[in-house]
């Protein structure tokens, strides 16, 4: 192969840092939509109107809008690129890696919610109480709100978080078994979502949000399946098997009572793995773009950050402006506050991150750890297809997971959705998530 033909050379995986990027701002898309414009404020605009014709109503997702795509992409990003991570760091420096990564943003964020919520100002809600006191600020910041009934959300979009924190512990109890055989962790992993959703009804309400946030598992068992089978942990009769289990897990939670709103989840998430798929595929003819790695760093701050800046600044300014003029402001607005979260708050967090979990190591394993570059998580070809000059690639982690995990994006409150209606129910019965945008009834109090 001539020299000058050669793929640039990559140091972060191309289509994780486009699915992050643009999973992020479906999410944000449809949050103005759905819940600030439609729900809150009976508002349109010929933009929106067209998206929803052309994509949201053909995909059959016009209730909760296009941005219910992006969270199961971020679940199955994370699940292909996570286990490697552990199975790398090892129990104790991935548990301080992830950690850090998820909970210092999540407490800026929080704490700046709680500030404008006690200023007046009305941030994204999701349909729970939301009163704000030092309780509910640190049960809000330790993600356990998610957990207690009658639940208190600040920051509505932090469901996801669950999800994922709930992935990393197992991965953290069960890690000695996937070093040993990925299939046997791979099976344990599906035993335990099925074990927890069987109960869900029989230890009470706790444990009911808990198995609410459970079921949102196999979404990224089905990403960590899909990781072992392209590396060739699992044979790919036995991946198309697990698959096969994790979709019937998702599908057999898909009903009201488990917080699912309508009968789209469905249908998001296989658009998010056939783009997945595609993606992953497609990944030796993706270049490295700024712009893409840029956003992808930034998703996580946007994630967390987009419902609390955009939403009072739509307020502040609508209907003195009109609707568009007012969007395109909040936007400018939001990302000049990802921006500074980003640079004060959420890359000094990975920066100690990494330190701690490199700390020790030997020098030569420490290429993956600077500036965000995911070295070790390179798509390898398999190796009949490899070119000579390639070089061998390892087939580990990815310091570039989703916005929460390095990352995002936890059930129960924006859950799969971005909106958050509540569930009226005297028997503990959990909220109504939303997976891209549109559950709650009205943001107002």
């Amino acid at each position: 192969m001539p020299t000058d033909a050669r793929p640039a050379a990559k140091d972060r995986i191309a289509f994780v840092d486009i699915g992050r990027a643009l999973a992020a701002l479906l999410v944000f898309y449809s949050h103005i939509h759905v819940v600030w414009m439609r729900r809150d404020n009976g508002v349109s605009s010929p933009v929106t109107d067209g998206v929803t014709w052309a994509f949201a109503n053909p995909l059959h997702l016009d209730q909760q809008d296009i941005g219910q795509i992006g969270v199961p992409i971020f679940f199955l990003i994370s699940g292909f690129v996570i286990t490697p991570i552990a199975m790398r760091q090892g129990m104790s420096r991935f548990a301080v890696n992830r950690a850090l990564r998820i909970y210092v943003p999540l407490v800026f964020a929080v704490l700046l919610t709680g500030t404008l919520l006690t200023l007046g100002l009305d941030p994204l809600w999701t349909g729970q109480l939301r009163e704000v006191t030092p309780l509910t600020l640190l049960t809000n910041s330790l993600l356990v709100n998610y957990l207690i009934y009658p639940q208190a959300v600040l920051l509505g979009v932090t469901w996801t978080l669950v999800v994922e924190a709930i992935f990393y512990l197992l991965l953290i109890v069960l890690l000695p078994v996937f070093r040993r055989s990925v299939w046997l962790g791979i099976a344990i992993e599906l035993t335990i979502v099925h074990g927890v959703l069987m109960s869900r009804s029989e230890l009470g309400p706790s444990w009911s949000l808990f198995a609410v946030n459970v079921s949102f598992i196999p979404i990224l068992l089905c990403g960590q399946i899909v990781w072992a089978a392209f590396h060739r942990k699992i044979p790919l009769w036995l991946a198309g098997g697990y698959l096969v289990l994790s979709w019937a897990l998702y599908v057999w939670a898909d009903r009201p009572d488990m917080a699912r709103q309508d009968d789209s989840y469905n249908v998001a998430l296989a658009f998010a793995l056939l783009l997945f798929l595609i993606g992953l595929l497609a990944e030796p003819r993706l270049r490295q773009r700024a712009i893409w790695t840029r956003l992808s760093e930034r998703s996580y701050s946007l994630y967390l950050l987009h419902g609390v800046i955009a939403f009072p600044v739509l307020d502040a300014l609508h209907p003195a402006l009109p609707i568009e003029l007012a969007v395109i402001v909040a936007v400018v607005a939001t990302f000049a506050g990802v921006e500074v979260s980003y640079r004060l708050v959420e890359s000094p967090s990975h920066r100690l991150a990494r330190w701690l979990s490199h700390r020790g190591r030997p020098a030569g394993r420490l290429q993956a750890a600077g500036g965000g570059r995911q070295t070790d998580a390179v798509i390898e070809r398999p190796s009949a297809q490899r070119p000579r000059h390639a070089t061998a690639t390892r087939a580990g982690a990815a310091e570039q997971a989703v916005p929460g995990s390095d990352t995002p994006l936890g059930p129960a409150a924006v859950a799969p959705s971005t909106s958050g209606e509540p569930v009226s129910s005297a028997a503990a019965e959990p909220p109504r998530p939303s997976t891209g945008a549109g559950a709650g009834a009205s943001r107002r109090r």
